[in-house]
């Protein structure tokens, strides 16, 4: 059964700064991002996925990025989603 990491984005001016920050991070609005998700995510879970949500800022994103040299796209993001689901 293989773990699935789900952003937990906490308000709609979170999710505008991920925007701006994170290449290719999804240009739609807070609420279709989190309806898109939540779809996600219960397409997971019927496959007997585990979901996991993850709490992360825009600051912590940057933070991050900027101490490992990473370059801010959405492939380090679902990265760190990973790292700290792991800690």
């Amino acid at each position: 059964m293989a773990i699935q990491y789900f952003a937990r984005v906490r308000s709609a001016t979170d999710h505008e700064a991920f925007q701006r920050v994170v290449k290719h991070y999804p240009s739609c609005t807070y609420d279709e991002w989190h309806f898109r998700e939540a779809k996600k995510m219960a397409d997971w879970k019927s496959r007997r996925h585990v979901v996991k949500m993850v709490d992360i800022s825009p600051a912590e994103f940057t933070a991050y990025c900027e101490r490992t040299g990473a370059h801010p796209d959405l492939t380090t993001f679902l990265k760190v989603l990973s790292d700290k689901a792991s800690f």
